[in-house]
């Protein structure tokens, strides 16, 4: 689908009668179409391009939240970041002549398109502070920071770096690759292919919203019985917020995979907008990008929640997004036709540049002062990083469904759950769940500018308790302060990452000792593993066996390797406590047959409530995860025995590699924070997230083997 035809076919959204537009023939197209476009050109939610100014030095433009000042002479592009704290973020240095006869070609009051070299080099800046770059050559950029980052998320050529008051991110908007690395001496290289596209972003885009953030409260319905709730109902919630969600679990709608039709009619959806308004609420109710099916090939996967719901569960979902463009009409159909106040999505996709355009196509057509709320517990392009463009064009971002084991991490809190001085939206923690809201918890989040939403417990329900006591008495004026002196005090003692990430690379084998080994020979063990059948299962030597219960799986240990022949996307480990003080965990691995992705066989370590994995995949990659974190690297073929390592130390997790045991090569440094609390480890076909819980399908049959088991124990764990 040329540029052409996706404008065209946005021109006809929510036309009466209209067909449906086409749907999108790849990513990269969406890319060009984004580079190329008047479509977003206009300021949009308080972001705008303030202004473009050419000089003999070279051309620098100001938008709502930074500003980008190119010196061709000099081939650099300084980033200055204006809210939050003003300051430059970066100095992107680029090849030798590369802006040589940079000019603009136009410009508006939301962008501003820039090119050189007769437009093989192209570059655009939209209002929200995002630039976006394509070259016709090769291009190796290199950034050198103006800040000392907090935290660094890193994720498959994708990079986030961020403190207290903002911060830049680098993303590989099509194809692949190295993408950007961080240096230990604070310098980022970037490497991209020809005519690859990357986006470069400056945070915050806009300011924060603090009024709103105060006065409006959300109430978050959910149900599986019922998706309307009753006008008495109504009228009891509204005593505790001014906003109902409407999630429901997608109740509100019959087909809600395919279109968007009031399940119970118009006329009790219209009941429920009329009283909301009566009442003083506005109104947002579920659609959801991810879970949407028309014009993907999957139609046949549609189902009504929650019919029959005990054999077909949830209905699958499609992060490719190819089809935004009918689901952007259909919610300009929802919103024309059955008007409620906002919108709430439950995902998006898993791409960076559909995520963009729908984001910015839904703020159009719900409208400056519409609501709109993205659940980003898993945001593009993942692996722990996102995209403050893409948030900033929602009223509320809404993560942490699932992952309870990361509330007590102040990293992901900071800067994963809270969006202050990132992308400033109104950052809520998803509290479904029975997790214990107390004092300090509350506080812990207050302190980070986290909100919650009231999910209409009684008067006994301990979350309605705790935000009765804690929370709502604290959304005052004073809260402003609290959040900045609590920054302030973070920031004094956050310096120093860069140095961490360095100590824990060079440690190495310096300061490790042997403090446990597997004995995977041992008789009784080796006789226990026979016949072992689904379920939970005691051995000896303190292990502890899982089968999930579909894995099929068959288990035996000769010579002091372990080998396991299971399904593919099944749960197959043992389980070992460990010391207190062990800072490592390494193994010898082998896998070969469809062995799984996700639920492949890997070691992981868990310190605490944290876990972190590292194990191999069918593709020929090895995959590390952690919680809201996964990073895929090449170089791991099938039938090859490996050494991987997991490793603690300087507050980072450190995965390392060896082709023969003796040499280790670090793989991937993250600075994680804190990562105190009883060890244990598990080895085996290992989930991504650590649970035990295996994929809806099982997949094939494949083998994985292990072997040389062993906790270490270090010197500054």
């Amino acid at each position: 689908m040329s540029v052409l035809a996706i404008a065209l076919a946005l021109q006809s959204f929510g036309a009466e009668g209209s067909p449906l537009p086409p749907v999108s023939p790849s990513i990269e197209h969406d890319a060009d179409y984004l580079m190329t476009t008047r479509d977003f050109s206009s300021a949009q939610f308080g972001m705008a391009l303030e202004w473009v100014r050419e000089s003999e030095r070279g051309i620098t433009v100001r938008t709502t939240g930074a500003e980008f000042a190119f010196e061709p002479a000099a081939g650099t592009l300084k980033l200055r970041q204006r809210i939050g704290k003003a300051r430059q973020v970066a100095t992107v240095t680029f090849p030798p002549t590369a802006l040589t006869g940079l000019k603009v070609d136009w410009h508006s009051d939301g962008a501003v398109m820039l090119s050189a070299h007769r437009g093989r080099l192209q570059m655009r800046i939209n209002g929200d502070s995002l630039l976006m770059i394509r070259y016709a050559r090769a291009l190796e950029l290199s950034y050198a920071l103006g800040f000392s980052p907090a935290t660094i998320r890193q994720s498959s050529g994708n990079m986030l770096l961020l403190d207290e008051y903002g911060g830049i991110g680098s993303y590989l908007a099509t194809g692949s690759g190295p993408g950007c690395v961080p240096g230990d001496d604070g310098r980022i290289t970037c490497s991209l292919a020809p005519e690859q596209v990357l986006w470069v972003s400056v945070a915050p885009p806009r300011k924060y919203p603090w009024e709103a953030s105060l006065s409006d409260r959300v109430c978050w319905h959910w149900s599986m019985k019922t998706g309307y709730p009753t006008d008495a109902q109504i009228e009891r919630w509204c005593r505790y917020g001014n906003i109902l969600l409407q999630q429901s679990e997608v109740m509100l709608w019959k087909d809600w995979s395919l279109r968007f039709i009031p399940r119970n009619g118009v006329g009790e959806f219209e009941r429920v907008n009329r009283t909301c308004e009566r009442l003083g609420m506005r109104n947002i109710v579920y659609t959801s990008p991810y879970y949407f099916l028309t014009g993907t090939g999957l139609e046949d996967k549609a189902m009504n929640s929650f019919d029959n719901f005990a054999v077909t569960g949830f209905s699958p979902g499609d992060g490719r997004g190819l089809n935004w463009p009918i689901f952007v009409q259909e919610i300009a159909k929802v919103m024309r036709e059955y008007r409620p106040d906002g919108l709430y999505f439950d995902g998006i996709y898993d791409n960076v540049v559909r995520t963009y355009i729908v984001s910015r196509k839904a703020r159009e057509i719900v409208g400056e002062g519409g609501l709109l709320e993205y659940h980003a517990t898993g945001s593009p392009p993942g692996g722990g990083v996102y995209l403050p463009q893409i948030d900033t064009y929602f009223d509320y971002i809404l993560r942490g469904e699932g992952v309870q084991a990361e509330y007590t991490n102040p990293d992901y809190l900071r800067y994963f759950v809270s969006t202050y001085h990132i992308s400033n939206s109104i950052g809520v923690l998803c509290n479904n769940n029975d997790y214990p809201l107390d004092q300090a918890f509350v506080d812990s989040l207050l302190d980070r500018n986290i909100r919650l939403h009231y999910l209409l417990g009684g008067p006994r329900d301990q979350r309605t308790q705790a935000m009765r006591k804690w929370y709502w008495p604290a959304l005052d004026e004073r809260l402003k302060g609290r959040v900045e002196r609590a920054a302030a005090r973070r920031q004094a003692a956050g310096a120093g990452i860069w140095e961490a990430m360095r100590s824990a690379r060079e440690g190495g084998e310096a300061g490790l000792s042997e403090v446990w080994a597997a004995n995977l020979a041992d008789p009784g063990f080796v006789a226990a593993l026979g016949g072992l059948g689904p379920g939970e299962h005691e051995l000896p030597g303190g292990w502890r066996a899982y089968l999930s219960p579909r894995s099929d799986a068959a288990l035996s240990s000769e010579g002091g390797v372990l080998h396991i022949d299971a399904l593919a996307h099944t749960v197959v480990c043992l389980e070992h406590d460990l010391p207190g003080d062990v800072a490592a965990v390494q193994l010898r691995i082998r896998a070969t047959g469809e062995c799984g992705m996700s639920w492949g066989p890997a070691i992981l370590f868990r310190a605490g409530n944290r876990i972190f994995r590292f194990g191999l995949r069918s593709d020929g990659k090895a995959q590390g995860d952690r919680p809201g974190s996964q990073l895929l690297f090449d170089g791991y073929p099938l039938g090859t025995w490996f050494w991987l390592r997991v490793r603690l130390a300087e507050g980072c997790v450190v995965l390392e590699s060896s082709s023969e045991g003796s040499v280790w090569r670090p793989v991937h440094v993250e600075y994680v924070g804190p990562t105190d609390g009883p060890r244990s480890l598990a080895v085996g076909k290992v989930p991504y997230d650590g649970s035990r819980v295996e994929f809806q399908e099982p997949g094939g049959r494949g083998q994985c083997e292990f072997a040389d088991v062993r906790a270490l124990r270090g010197s500054r764990p």
